[in-house]
């Protein structure tokens, strides 16, 4: 007998290139995350088509193995082609970005709610945080400002001392020139943050804030709930993830947290009424969701740093219509995600 999540519809979701919470692995500049809501059959008939086109000896068709020929990337594009509008939809990180909205995150958001100022009301952390992405390598030294980036990055996965970090944040504020001063006032306040940090500290040492860094939840809950605007309810099957199932709870009660970029509100629910993991292999729409996960961050990487081949640029008139949310420097994605670190 069909129970009741056995009627709902189904989104399958897939990854590409997650580093957990080592947001500035220079391979890896970019996180997306794709879902795709497919028929079986349709998505079996996709998978099959683009398996005629490959040699019989290749393996499962993973995107990066597709990407790296002209057979594989010309049955992309087909099977791109025939996908439904509206079907596949993907969420984007730039990392390097994700790590300074975290940066206000986590130690400038506490200390101005302690004094009453709601960073998220406006934007205003996502301003700072844009603000200290275009000015912080221009207005001091370049090198100490990626420095001070990896030491926080470096704190929060508790491979260097609070200290550590203080002293990363002050070797770079000391960089900046006079002329700058107004600039050094911002840097100044990440130095007011200690208290924060040490209290932060304490809890990151107690393993209450894991995974703090890392891409996946959030970017998991802004796709179902841009999947949900469509479906209303659905069953979320992921491939497999460790991090999302250690986060499975959080996500299901995650409409009992107030929601940081609506002050008085609380988070919508998850329309995801059930999460569950399994294999590519074993699912036609995970392979479409890798080939999709795979795309959207080729196509992302080219952007954030440049380079890339035809197929990269190729790619834009495809991927970016899957695009709902983004953690992204303002001007060059659209970005519907709320808030520093897309919350």
């Amino acid at each position: 007998m069909d129970t009741a999540s056995d009627l709902l519809p189904v989104v399958y979701a897939d990854e590409s290139s997650n580093s957990g919470q080592n947001l500035l692995d220079p391979d890896q500049p970019v996180f997306t995350l794709a879902g795709v809501h497919l028929s079986d059959e349709l998505a079996g008939s996709i998978v099959d088509e683009v398996r005629s086109q490959l040699p019989r000896t290749q393996g499962e068709p993973k995107y990066g193995s597709l990407a790296r020929s002209s057979v594989g990337r010309k049955a992309l594009k087909r099977a791109f082609g025939s996908l439904p509008e509206g079907s596949v939809r993907s969420f984007l990180m730039d990392k390097r970005f994700m790590v300074v909205t975290k940066l206000v995150d986590v130690l400038v958001e506490p200390l101005a709610d302690a004094d009453g100022l709601d960073l998220y009301e406006d934007q205003r952390g996502l301003a700072l945080a844009e603000l200290l992405r275009m000015a912080g390598p221009v207005l001091g030294d370049e090198t100490a400002f990626h420095r001070m980036l990896k030491a926080f990055v470096d704190w929060v996965r508790q491979r260097v001392a609070t200290e550590d970090f203080f002293s990363a944040i002050a070797a770079y504020r000391a960089s900046i020139p006079e002329e700058h001063a107004d600039f050094a006032g911002w840097i100044e306040l990440l130095e007011c943050c200690r208290g924060v940090a040490d209290a932060t500290a304490a809890d990151l040492a107690a393993g209450e804030q894991s995974d703090v860094l890392d891409p996946a939840v959030p970017a998991l809950y802004c796709l179902c709930t841009s999947f949900g605007e469509a479906l209303e309810r659905f069953r979320l099957v992921h491939d497999t993830s460790k991090v999302i199932d250690r986060n499975a709870t959080l996500l299901r009660m995650v409409h009992l947290l107030p929601d940081l970029a609506r002050p008085g509100h609380f988070n919508d629910p998850l329309p995801a009424v059930q999460i569950d993991f399994a294999d590519s292999t074993a699912h036609p729409q995970l392979q479409i969701a890798d080939w999709a996960a795979g795309a959207v961050r080729q196509w992302a990487a080219h952007l954030a740093v440049g380079g890339g081949d035809r197929f990269s640029e190729e790619l834009a008139d495809v991927v970016k219509p899957w695009v709902v949310g983004a953690v992204w420097p303002t001007g060059e994605v659209d970005r519907r995600a709320s808030g520093p670190g897309g919350r």
